[in-house]
Protein backbone atom coordinates (compact mmCIF):
# COMPACT_ATOMS: atom_id res chain seq x y z
CA UNK A 1 0.00 0.00 0.00
CA UNK A 2 1.15 3.54 -0.74
CA UNK A 3 3.29 4.92 2.10
CA UNK A 4 1.68 8.35 2.01
CA UNK A 5 -1.37 8.96 4.17
CA UNK A 6 -3.51 11.86 5.32
CA UNK A 7 -5.93 14.44 3.95
CA UNK A 8 -4.85 17.45 1.89
CA UNK A 9 -6.85 20.39 0.55
CA UNK A 10 -5.83 22.27 -2.59
CA UNK A 11 -7.64 25.46 -3.55
CA UNK A 12 -7.89 26.69 -7.14
CA UNK A 13 -7.46 30.38 -7.89
CA UNK A 14 -10.81 32.14 -7.89
CA UNK A 15 -12.40 30.16 -5.05
CA UNK A 16 -13.98 32.49 -2.50
CA UNK A 17 -11.82 33.03 0.60
CA UNK A 18 -14.73 32.12 2.91
CA UNK A 19 -15.17 28.78 1.16
CA UNK A 20 -11.44 28.12 1.34
CA UNK A 21 -11.32 28.81 5.08
CA UNK A 22 -14.45 26.74 5.81
CA UNK A 23 -13.11 23.70 3.94
CA UNK A 24 -9.64 23.99 5.49
CA UNK A 25 -11.19 24.20 8.98
CA UNK A 26 -13.37 21.18 8.23
CA UNK A 27 -10.30 19.27 7.03
CA UNK A 28 -8.50 19.99 10.32
CA UNK A 29 -11.45 18.50 12.22
CA UNK A 30 -11.63 15.50 9.87
CA UNK A 31 -7.95 14.70 10.45
CA UNK A 32 -8.53 14.63 14.20
CA UNK A 33 -11.61 12.40 13.98
CA UNK A 34 -11.06 10.08 11.01
CA UNK A 35 -8.24 7.95 9.67
CA UNK A 36 -6.82 8.51 6.17
CA UNK A 37 -4.52 5.50 5.57
CA UNK A 38 -4.12 6.38 1.88
CA UNK A 39 -3.59 10.05 1.13
CA UNK A 40 -6.58 11.76 -0.44
CA UNK A 41 -6.45 15.27 -1.86
CA UNK A 42 -9.49 17.55 -2.01
CA UNK A 43 -9.41 20.02 -4.89
CA UNK A 44 -11.65 23.06 -4.47
CA UNK A 45 -12.58 24.18 -7.98
CA UNK A 46 -13.77 27.61 -9.09
CA UNK A 47 -16.23 26.09 -11.58
CA UNK A 48 -19.98 25.91 -11.00
CA UNK A 49 -20.09 22.17 -11.61
CA UNK A 50 -17.70 19.30 -12.27
CA UNK A 51 -17.92 16.72 -15.06
CA UNK A 52 -17.64 13.11 -13.91
CA UNK A 53 -14.88 11.06 -15.52
CA UNK A 54 -17.03 8.04 -16.37
CA UNK A 55 -20.40 9.48 -17.46
CA UNK A 56 -19.58 13.15 -18.19
CA UNK A 57 -22.46 14.09 -15.89
CA UNK A 58 -22.31 17.56 -14.31
CA UNK A 59 -22.28 17.33 -10.51
CA UNK A 60 -21.28 19.40 -7.47
CA UNK A 61 -18.49 17.04 -6.36
CA UNK A 62 -16.77 13.80 -7.39
CA UNK A 63 -14.56 11.10 -5.91
CA UNK A 64 -11.91 9.39 -8.04
CA UNK A 65 -11.63 5.80 -6.80
CA UNK A 66 -8.62 3.98 -8.30
CA UNK A 67 -8.74 0.20 -8.62
CA UNK A 68 -5.25 0.03 -7.13
CA UNK A 69 -4.83 1.14 -3.49
CA UNK A 70 -1.25 2.15 -4.37
CA UNK A 71 -2.74 4.96 -6.46
CA UNK A 72 -3.94 7.93 -4.44
CA UNK A 73 -7.61 8.91 -4.85
CA UNK A 74 -8.82 12.48 -5.01
CA UNK A 75 -11.94 14.54 -4.48
CA UNK A 76 -13.09 17.52 -6.54
CA UNK A 77 -15.60 20.00 -5.13
CA UNK A 78 -17.22 22.75 -7.21
CA UNK A 79 -17.26 26.06 -5.33
CA UNK A 80 -17.92 28.52 -8.16
CA UNK A 81 -21.61 28.85 -7.32
CA UNK A 82 -20.91 30.18 -3.80
CA UNK A 83 -22.03 33.76 -4.52
CA UNK A 84 -25.27 32.52 -6.11
CA UNK A 85 -25.90 30.25 -3.13
CA UNK A 86 -25.36 33.18 -0.77
CA UNK A 87 -28.06 35.16 -2.61
CA UNK A 88 -30.46 32.21 -2.51
CA UNK A 89 -29.81 30.78 0.96
CA UNK A 90 -27.59 33.15 2.93
CA UNK A 91 -23.88 32.87 3.72
CA UNK A 92 -24.07 30.17 6.40
CA UNK A 93 -26.25 27.86 4.32
CA UNK A 94 -24.05 28.42 1.26
CA UNK A 95 -20.95 27.36 3.20
CA UNK A 96 -22.86 24.43 4.69
CA UNK A 97 -23.83 23.17 1.22
CA UNK A 98 -20.24 23.16 -0.04
CA UNK A 99 -18.86 21.55 3.13
CA UNK A 100 -21.61 18.94 2.85
CA UNK A 101 -20.48 18.13 -0.70
CA UNK A 102 -16.97 17.58 0.62
CA UNK A 103 -18.28 15.34 3.43
CA UNK A 104 -20.32 13.30 0.93
CA UNK A 105 -17.16 12.46 -1.01
CA UNK A 106 -15.24 11.70 2.21
CA UNK A 107 -17.81 8.96 2.86
CA UNK A 108 -17.11 7.60 -0.63
CA UNK A 109 -13.41 7.58 0.30
CA UNK A 110 -14.24 5.50 3.38
CA UNK A 111 -16.32 3.09 1.27
CA UNK A 112 -13.39 2.77 -1.15
CA UNK A 113 -10.96 2.09 1.69
CA UNK A 114 -13.27 -0.70 2.91
CA UNK A 115 -13.52 -2.21 -0.61
CA UNK A 116 -17.25 -1.53 -0.78
CA UNK A 117 -19.46 -0.23 -3.55
CA UNK A 118 -19.76 3.55 -3.68
CA UNK A 119 -23.24 3.86 -2.24
CA UNK A 120 -24.83 7.26 -2.93
CA UNK A 121 -27.64 6.84 -0.39
CA UNK A 122 -25.18 5.99 2.38
CA UNK A 123 -22.92 8.88 1.41
CA UNK A 124 -25.88 11.26 1.56
CA UNK A 125 -26.91 10.15 5.05
CA UNK A 126 -23.46 9.65 6.57
CA UNK A 127 -22.03 12.78 4.98
CA UNK A 128 -24.80 14.85 6.54
CA UNK A 129 -24.11 13.23 9.92
CA UNK A 130 -20.45 14.13 9.57
CA UNK A 131 -21.29 17.78 8.91
CA UNK A 132 -23.81 17.90 11.76
CA UNK A 133 -21.22 16.47 14.12
CA UNK A 134 -18.68 19.06 12.98
CA UNK A 135 -21.01 22.02 13.42
CA UNK A 136 -23.22 20.81 16.28
CA UNK A 137 -21.41 17.95 18.04
CA UNK A 138 -24.29 15.57 17.28
CA UNK A 139 -22.20 12.36 17.47
CA UNK A 140 -21.78 12.81 21.23
CA UNK A 141 -25.53 12.55 21.76
CA UNK A 142 -26.07 9.78 19.20
CA UNK A 143 -23.41 7.56 20.79
CA UNK A 144 -24.29 8.39 24.39
CA UNK A 145 -27.90 7.35 23.87
CA UNK A 146 -26.95 4.25 21.87
CA UNK A 147 -24.55 3.03 24.57
CA UNK A 148 -26.30 4.55 27.61
CA UNK A 149 -22.90 5.75 28.84
CA UNK A 150 -20.48 8.64 28.65
CA UNK A 151 -16.85 8.87 29.73
CA UNK A 152 -14.58 11.41 31.36
CA UNK A 153 -10.99 11.26 32.63
CA UNK A 154 -9.79 11.58 36.21
CA UNK A 155 -6.91 11.30 38.66
CA UNK A 156 -7.06 11.12 42.47
CA UNK A 157 -7.45 14.89 42.65
CA UNK A 158 -10.49 14.80 40.40
CA UNK A 159 -11.59 15.58 36.85
CA UNK A 160 -9.82 18.26 34.79
CA UNK A 161 -11.47 21.66 34.50
CA UNK A 162 -10.50 23.76 31.50
CA UNK A 163 -11.20 27.43 30.85
CA UNK A 164 -12.30 29.00 27.58
CA UNK A 165 -11.40 32.44 26.24
CA UNK A 166 -14.37 34.00 28.08
CA UNK A 167 -13.20 32.59 31.41
CA UNK A 168 -15.92 29.92 31.65
CA UNK A 169 -15.01 26.66 33.39
CA UNK A 170 -15.56 23.51 31.32
CA UNK A 171 -15.59 19.84 32.30
CA UNK A 172 -14.93 17.39 29.43
CA UNK A 173 -16.90 14.27 28.51
CA UNK A 174 -16.64 11.80 25.63
CA UNK A 175 -19.18 9.52 24.00
CA UNK A 176 -16.82 6.54 23.62
CA UNK A 177 -14.08 5.10 25.79
CA UNK A 178 -11.72 5.10 22.81
CA UNK A 179 -12.07 8.85 22.30
CA UNK A 180 -11.29 9.52 25.96
CA UNK A 181 -8.28 7.19 25.87
CA UNK A 182 -6.95 8.91 22.77
CA UNK A 183 -6.84 12.25 24.63
CA UNK A 184 -4.88 10.65 27.48
CA UNK A 185 -2.38 9.30 24.96
CA UNK A 186 -1.79 12.50 22.99
CA UNK A 187 -2.11 15.31 25.57
CA UNK A 188 0.93 15.33 27.90
CA UNK A 189 -0.97 17.09 30.72
CA UNK A 190 -3.44 14.17 30.84
CA UNK A 191 -0.89 11.35 30.61
CA UNK A 192 -1.54 10.15 34.20
CA UNK A 193 -5.32 10.29 33.97
CA UNK A 194 -7.60 7.26 33.80
CA UNK A 195 -10.85 6.85 31.90
CA UNK A 196 -13.97 6.99 34.07
CA UNK A 197 -17.25 5.48 32.86
CA UNK A 198 -20.56 7.16 33.76
CA UNK A 199 -24.00 5.73 33.10
CA UNK A 200 -26.22 8.00 31.05
CA UNK A 201 -28.77 8.28 33.87
CA UNK A 202 -26.08 9.34 36.35
CA UNK A 203 -24.79 11.86 33.82
CA UNK A 204 -28.28 13.31 33.30
CA UNK A 205 -29.55 13.41 36.85
CA UNK A 206 -26.42 13.73 39.02
CA UNK A 207 -23.54 15.16 37.04
CA UNK A 208 -25.51 17.73 35.06
CA UNK A 209 -27.19 19.03 38.22
CA UNK A 210 -23.82 19.47 39.95
CA UNK A 211 -22.27 21.12 36.92
CA UNK A 212 -25.19 23.53 36.75
CA UNK A 213 -24.86 24.40 40.45
CA UNK A 214 -21.13 25.08 40.02
CA UNK A 215 -21.63 27.15 36.85
CA UNK A 216 -19.53 24.77 34.74
CA UNK A 217 -20.02 24.22 31.03
CA UNK A 218 -19.86 20.78 29.43
CA UNK A 219 -17.21 20.02 26.82
CA UNK A 220 -18.04 17.18 24.42
CA UNK A 221 -15.75 14.90 22.43
CA UNK A 222 -12.65 17.06 22.62
CA UNK A 223 -10.00 15.84 20.21
CA UNK A 224 -6.44 16.63 19.17
CA UNK A 225 -3.63 18.16 21.21
CA UNK A 226 -5.43 21.51 21.12
CA UNK A 227 -8.55 19.91 22.66
CA UNK A 228 -10.89 21.00 19.90
CA UNK A 229 -14.57 20.33 20.48
CA UNK A 230 -17.93 21.70 21.50
CA UNK A 231 -19.03 23.34 24.73
CA UNK A 232 -22.51 24.04 26.05
CA UNK A 233 -24.59 24.72 29.12
CA UNK A 234 -25.49 21.60 31.17
CA UNK A 235 -29.19 22.25 30.52
CA UNK A 236 -28.62 22.21 26.76
CA UNK A 237 -26.81 18.87 27.04
CA UNK A 238 -29.69 17.47 29.10
CA UNK A 239 -32.28 18.63 26.56
CA UNK A 240 -30.33 17.28 23.60
CA UNK A 241 -29.98 13.85 25.21
CA UNK A 242 -33.69 13.78 26.01
CA UNK A 243 -34.56 14.80 22.46
CA UNK A 244 -32.29 12.09 21.07
CA UNK A 245 -33.88 9.48 23.35
CA UNK A 246 -37.24 10.24 21.72
CA UNK A 247 -35.87 9.29 18.29
CA UNK A 248 -35.51 5.72 16.94
CA UNK A 249 -32.10 4.33 17.89
CA UNK A 250 -29.89 3.31 14.98
CA UNK A 251 -27.29 0.57 15.51
CA UNK A 252 -23.67 1.67 15.95
CA UNK A 253 -21.62 1.36 12.75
Amino acid sequence: MNARSGLRVRCEKGVNVNVRKACLDFAVWLRMNLEFPVRVAVYLKSSYQIKTMDTNELVSATFFAPYDKNVEPHIRVAAGDYEDLVKERGEMNAIYAIVNSMAHEIIHYRQWMEDRELDEAEAEVEGLKLVEDYYEGSAFFDEAVQQQKVWTIAIDEGIPIAENSEGDSIMPFWSTKTKAEKIINIVPAYRNYQVQEITLDDFLYDWINELEKNNHLIGTNWCGKALEGHEMLPREAFERVQAKKMQPIEPLQ
